[in-house]
């Protein structure tokens, strides 16, 4: 699913880039945590899922101010243009429409090579890959889904450096 990071400011329904989600024309959900809300959103062909760390998407349009950080960078990149042809032209361009999961995740494992060669923490490693404010968030979470995913990157990434690298040759 393609996750946005957003912090939304107040503003006029007539600023350039200004977001109401009382004007979504797709089903939406709101989760409203104490911390954050979480907006996911379902097109006929996608989902997609806006989290926001600071603001309220129910007073009104909002400006959001995009956060993009850590080596999910492409990944975030592109789920911002899908963000933008949702809200311009209210559908999923074919052309953004890509099959390179697989390359996102080899991009996570050279990251997590690099945060292992200089013998980084659990913690550090998952900041390296996901972003400061994203292990913030969600490290200490009821769910480890974090921590499990930082940790099978690990193991694949020492598979790998194990000599795994030769079944791709």
């Amino acid at each position: 699913m393609n996750v946005i990071c957003a912090l939304a400011r107040p503003c006029r329904s007539t600023e350039p880039g200004a977001f109401s989600l009382f004007e979504l024309p797709w089903p939406a959900v709101l989760l409203q945590q104490p911390d954050r809300q979480e907006l996911l959103v379902e097109s006929p062909q996608r989902q997609l899922r806006l989290s926001l760390t600071a603001g309220d998407l129910l007073q009104g349009p909002v400006g959001l101010r995009y956060i993009i950080e850590g080596a999910a960078l492409l990944e975030r990149t592109h789920a911002l243009q899908r963000w933008d042809w949702l809200l311009r032209q209210g559908a999923w361009p074919q052309s953004l429409e890509r099959n390179s999961t697989r390359g996102e995740r080899w991009s996570l494992l050279l990251a997590t090579l690099d945060a292992l060669a200089r013998h980084r923490s659990l913690r550090e490693t998952a900041i390296a890959l996901f972003g400061e404010m994203t292990v913030e968030r969600e490290w200490n979470q009821a769910s480890d889904h974090l921590k499990s995913r930082t940790r099978r990157l690990i193991a694949q990434a020492r598979a790998l450096a194990a000599g795994g690298y030769k079944a791709l040759l």
